[in-house]
């Protein structure tokens, strides 16, 4: 029923906004679908910033900026704030308002992805992701169609990303800074261009991975550390390939 409501068109802009790859385009109108994502999305960010029981600066920033990439202005901006609000309240029902979200973007799909990478980020910004974050965010991506080792699998992604970034933001091959969008980031980890064909993608994913698969690298003298971030290199890989397929709309 909600997944019609979302046309072709609605769907790629939409998600092309909230990776942050083009924010100059205009979403086509979908307001009943727009405001259950709305909602959905934003009282699961309240309900996140304040679990711990403190709202901080960098969490309504990584709000709003969500605001922005939806396109949510005047009277829609205010209401994705109340939902935000409504989200910090424990009682709240976030079980129903996501059911109802999951069937309007789409079990698996390229949005239901963005969606927890988004969730995973903003539960990111205190540090990394603690239990109680895992245990909440666990049960949204059940009813987005995620399991269990899928959900652990975007997470923990996310969380890499922001490990590689507190020891210094080195510079490698693997490292994302914050300002780069979920898209951008794909291409880089990958090493691509965004203009490439989708045959190159593919060709990529099983380069990086022969240089970077865990498997391969435990055969030598390897520290155990060395050994940790290629686990997160090769999860860096796998889930930049899977975004990029499903932006593209290619199997993977």
């Amino acid at each position: 029923m909600f997944s019609a409501l979302m046309s072709r068109n609605y769907r790629k802009v939409l998600v092309m906004r909230l990776s942050g790859f083009s924010a100059s385009l205009q979403l086509p109108p979908a307001a009943q679908a727009e405001l259950v994502l709305s909602k959905a999305m934003f009282m699961v960010l309240g309900r996140l910033a304040k679990m711990d029981g403190r709202v901080t600066k960098e969490e309504i920033h990584y709000a709003n900026e969500i605001m922005q990439r939806m396109a949510l202005i005047g009277e829609k901006r205010q209401q994705a704030i109340n939902f935000y609000e409504q989200g910090k309240h424990p009682d709240s029902d976030l079980n129903e308002v996501v059911a109802l979200a999951a069937k309007m973007l789409g079990k698996r799909s390229a949005l239901a992805k963005l969606f927890m990478q988004i969730q995973c980020e903003a539960a990111c910004l205190k540090g990394s992701l603690r239990l109680k974050d895992k245990m909440m965010l666990r049960d949204v991506a059940e009813q987005l169609g995620y399991n269990k080792s899928e959900f652990l699998g975007i997470a923990l992604t996310i969380q890499a990303e922001h490990h590689r970034r507190d020891e210094g933001r080195r510079r490698t091959e693997f490292t994302q800074p914050r300002s780069r969008s979920f898209l951008q980031n794909a291409y880089c980890v990958l090493q691509l261009e965004p203009g490439v064909a989708d045959g190159e993608i593919r060709r990529a994913y099983l380069r990086m991975m022969s240089r970077n698969h865990p498997d391969k690298l435990a055969s030598g003298n390897l520290s155990a550390a060395a050994l940790k971030q290629a686990q997160e290199n090769a999860m860096a890989i796998r889930s930049a390939y899977e975004t990029l397929c499903g932006f593209r709309k290619i199997r993977a």
